[in-house]
């Protein structure tokens, strides 16, 4: 569960800054999903202060032993098996007690045994309460 912090707009998106409710951490995450078809749900009814169930997912990369940890780096671990999110495959991590999703494509080089350490670039907003974000329907 996460609590709605702010909500800033920009041109093409929104930045969604939420608070997890069981770990205290703050998330900034982005907020595409009003690019899209007329029909399709976004994530524009959420409100400052409402709690919502939030996927959120990690883009980036994992890195290679002996690559430089920075500050985007994350300690992770596969919590569970591969879901599918629309049409797309995605798996769920934990890092730091709070839980996040990578898509397929950035999971390639784990192992799936072990923590790996993830260089998280962004994170984005993938799913509120039951709304999919439209990118990952079509």
């Amino acid at each position: 569960m996460h609590e709605v912090i702010s909500i800033a707009e920009a041109c093409m998106t929104r930045y969604v800054h939420l608070r997890n409710c069981e770990t205290g951490a703050i998330e900034h995450c982005f907020d595409d999903s009003d690019l899209c078809d007329e029909g399709q749900k976004d994530f524009w009814f959420m409100k400052v202060g409402e709690r919502y169930e939030c996927k959120i997912l990690l883009f980036g990369r994992t890195l290679k032993p002996g690559e430089e940890i920075d500050e985007d780096c994350m300690l992770c671990r596969i919590i569970g098996p591969m879901e599918k999110l629309g049409l797309y495959n995605i798996i769920p991590v934990e890092s730091g007690g709070s839980y996040y999703y990578i898509s397929e494509k950035d999971a390639k080089n784990i192992d799936f045994t072990n923590e790996f350490i993830f260089d998280s670039s962004r994170r984005d907003l993938v799913q509120v309460d039951d709304i999919i974000a439209p990118k990952f329907l079509r």
